[in-house]
């Protein structure tokens, strides 16, 4: 329970790492405020007390001030914001208009950032000594082709979250990134194929696709205060594919 009496937001949390992650601080005891673009699929009804639906498009141009009005209006204060919302284009870089860029970078970074700066005012403004944990992927260090703007989008979260915790440390608010790897989700599962899922699981040392719930249970590592001297961070949770510079099934002589 380390979250009780702590009030966290989660974005995309009507499916995969995000839903996850949502289900995880509410079974902590946290009050949990899970935003998505829409809410599909039903809740434990037992956790109705502690959740507050949202319906929100993180890359709207007003969302970070529409989100902050809402958590003002309703909180003392938001100990906890996992960034979690994201979306994937699969396209040939040469062959991506600028409409596709546009979206997954208003969705994947530009509305990271400000959902950042709106939940990091209300901490500050009320002495809180919060936790941001934003969600990179190993493609922000290991290439994905067909998946220029993704990975794009993912270099500059974690970029941007050393900035972010640069300047929240004098306040008591740490930064952090999670790095996952090859994880089931919605957004995942049409790309895995029955021979996409083989060579994962010879690329990966582990040998093993995540479930969401192992990536929440990091997130929730770097959100609770277990981990309030760690800040500007970034925790793989991959297998070790990123690490891993072997060939699978070489043999050296």
């Amino acid at each position: 329970m380390r979250f009780s009496d702590k009030v966290a937001v989660v974005t995309g949390a009507d499916s995969g790492i995000g839903r996850a992650t949502a289900v995880r601080l509410l079974d902590e005891g946290a009050t949990v405020v899970a935003v998505d673009v829409r809410h599909t699929r039903p809740w434990d009804g037992s956790a109705d007390d502690r959740l507050h639906r949202l319906a929100l498009d993180v890359a709207e141009p007003d969302a970070g001030e529409r989100i902050e009005e809402y958590l003002r209006g309703r909180f003392d204060t938001v100990d906890v914001l996992a960034n979690v919302a994201g979306i994937l284009h699969i396209a040939p870089f040469t062959e991506v208009t600028r409409a596709d860029w546009d979206r997954v970078v208003a969705v994947n970074l530009t509305g990271v950032f400000f959902l950042c700066q709106a939940v990091a005012r209300i901490m500050v403004d009320h002495a809180t000594p919060g936790r941001i944990v934003n969600v990179s992927s190993v493609h922000a260090v290991v290439s994905e082709p067909n998946a220029a703007p993704y990975t794009a989008t993912k270099g500059g979260i974690e970029a941007m979250t050393r900035t972010i915790a640069s300047e929240l440390a004098p306040h008591g608010i740490t930064a952090n990134c999670v790095r996952p790897g090859a994880t089931r989700t919605s957004m995942s599962e049409p790309i895995y194929t029955p021979e996409v899922v083989g060579s994962l699981r010879a690329r990966i040392p582990l040998g093993r696709i995540a479930p969401p719930e192992w990536v929440a249970s990091a997130i929730a590592y770097l959100a609770s205060d277990d981990a309030c001297y760690t800040t500007g961070a970034c925790l793989d949770v991959d297998g070790g594919y990123a690490m891993d510079g072997s060939l699978p099934g070489a043999v050296y002589a």
